[in-house]
């Protein structure tokens, strides 16, 4: 009888996990030190990186990779699963903003605006073979007043998230449409981790379409309607 490998989940993102988990796998987390290391990897990785609108040390695939690939060093054996999210407006990176003043451009910025989110996963097999992907998610932000940013940004939630928002907390409400992966704006496609997984020799997980379902009804949530987001 064929059993998965170990998984290890190289992120220390609670939604992340949340995600992982409701795929049904079991994981352990392992977090590196690498959120700094702008380096390039080798020309055959960088070619098989996906086309994205970032400068290319900057590009989430890479930058999951650089995850995956420091916590492997770490866990022989196991398939190690890395992802990374950047937020892109007219071609220039929004990362975490740090403080409220920074976290109140960003969203006067998006407001009323569309915007790409780019989420970067990378699986790790227990071979080293590397599986790749990119999700390109289009958001809309409703056209909300400066009041209505002064109060989601003193809600301090702002503050650590790509592009001063987070879609599945109060963020949402600023959200007008999401035009494909929801869970990618969250931080991990389910549809992509999914697949990739199941290159990687993983078995046994839940439908990613069925678990996106089940995880919005355990946010309260539901699923936006137009368009109807994808997992």
């Amino acid at each position: 009888m064929t059993t998965s490998p170990p998984i290890v989940l190289a992120s220390a993102s609670p939604r992340r996990h949340e995600l992982l988990a409701a795929l049904g796998v079991a994981f352990t987390v392992l977090v590196t030190d690498v959120e700094d290391d702008l380096q390039a990897g080798a020309p055959e990785l960088m070619a098989q990186l996906p086309s994205a609108n970032v400068p290319p040390l900057h590009h989430p695939t890479l930058l999951a990779w650089r995850k995956a690939q420091a916590a492997a060093a770490h866990a022989s054996g196991a398939v190690v699963l890395g992802a990374d999210t950047v937020v892109v407006l007219d071609g220039m990176l929004l990362n975490k903003p740090g403080d409220a003043a920074t976290a109140q451009v960003m969203l006067t910025r998006l407001a009323g605006r569309r915007h790409v989110v780019y989420t970067g996963v990378c699986v790790l097999a227990p071979d080293g073979a590397a599986h790749l992907a990119l999700v390109a998610t289009e958001v809309e932000f409703a056209a909300v007043s400066a009041q209505a940013i002064a109060d989601y940004v003193a809600t301090g939630e702002p503050l650590d998230k790509a592009g001063a928002y987070g879609v599945q907390g109060m963020g949402g409400r600023l959200v007008r449409a999401v035009h494909g992966s929801y869970t990618a704006v969250v931080g991990l496609p389910l549809a992509t981790t999914y697949e990739l997984l199941q290159r990687a020799g993983v078995q046994d997980m839940n439908d990613p379409s069925v678990t996106y379902q089940r995880w919005l009804q355990s946010q309260g949530k539901e699923p936006l309607p137009c368009p109807p987001t994808l997992p």
